[in-house]
């Protein structure tokens, strides 16, 4: 049965302008004046003239920002510097590219359609699908990152409610584990807190393997003490508190849930991001233009850091 786009525990357009303001503390006029400041800003930043500047983008960023223009300035900088500087992960943003096809063909990532009884948005992560020998793992964080670009566009409700990211690390093993270099998580945990507008309300972690322990605990000393509360690592083989936190009518059958079958969810995500291809290819050029920065250009080590001192982490 073909999956159909659903809205399970959506709010509608009225219920989510409400929570701006009683949430956020949005107010409507100061808006629409701080979306006019950041464009004259960026008009007048040449190094950003290649950057996205749609509302929803803007938007989300202030909200983010918890309405600092300042910030909000550093941390569109940041983003899209990020994306300059790391052109293995937001570079060939092509769905139909060998590598990318495989990780939708298999669902290593996978948004599920509508949201969480918190009115969530909801993604499910299942890293391990494909063995590091057929597939080099930037390819695997490039179409994570691609999707979840994908999925979030003008996706108010995620911007307003935030995100759930549900990750199943039943398939990983010692050959994935050894591809993740320290570098590589904080690259990713800068992403993560630093540039991106939108953090995870909660990240539940299934099935971790004994290899992926010390990972994790190693991971978590990159993160901030409110990031490190959101991490919920259930039992192995145990749904129930996950069922509990995000709904059942969330989770696909075989996680215990009401909604469709993963494999529908996969093949509504790889149709719609064939169908997009054009959309990622253009995704692709947003980033700052070094050479027109004032000042110093903004390196790779600037945003993360040196990393020739590191080596691969050593599994026991």
């Amino acid at each position: 049965m073909k999956m159909v786009k659903v809205v399970i525990n959506a709010l509608s357009a009225d219920e989510l302008d409400q929570l701006t303001v009683s949430e956020l503390g949005e107010s409507p006029q100061k808006m629409q004046k701080d979306l006019q400041l950041l464009r004259d800003w960026i008009k007048q930043s040449p190094h950003l003239q290649n950057i996205k500047t749609d509302e929803m983008l803007l938007k989300t960023f202030l909200r983010g920002c918890k309405y600092s223009i300042e910030r909000t300035k550093e941390k569109l900088d940041f983003f899209f510097s990020c994306r300059g500087n790391l052109p293995e992960w937001f570079s060939g943003w092509d769905p139909v590219s060998p590598g990318i096809n495989a990780c939708l063909t298999a669902g290593t990532i996978v948004p599920l359609q509508g949201y969480d009884r918190e009115g969530r948005y909801t993604v499910l992560v299942r890293p391990g699908l494909i063995p590091p020998a057929k597939l080099p793992l930037n390819d695997l964080i490039k179409t994570q990152l691609m999707m979840m670009e994908f999925a979030m566009r003008d996706n108010v409700q995620a911007a307003v409610k935030g995100l759930v990211i549900i990750q199943d690390m039943s398939a990983m093993t010692a050959a994935h584990v050894t591809q993740i270099t320290i570098p590589l998580m904080k690259k990713l945990t800068t992403l993560m807190q630093e540039a991106f507008p939108e953090k995870p309300k909660a990240f539940h972690m299934l099935n971790m393997p004994s290899v992926m322990e010390s990972i994790h605990n190693l991971s978590k000393t990159f993160l901030k003490e409110k990031m490190q509360r959101r991490q919920h690592v259930h039992p192995k083989g145990d749904l129930s508190k996950l069922k509990e936190m995000v709904g059942p009518d969330i989770l696909p059958e075989e996680y215990g849930g009401t909604n469709g079958t993963v494999a529908q969810h996969v093949d509504f995500w790889k149709s719609e991001a064939e169908r997009n291809k054009d959309w990622f290819v253009q995704q692709t050029m947003y980033k700052t233009d070094e050479s027109r920065r004032p000042g110093k250009p903004r390196l790779h080590a600037d945003l993360f850091g040196i990393e020739g001192s590191f080596r691969k982490l050593e599994i026991d």
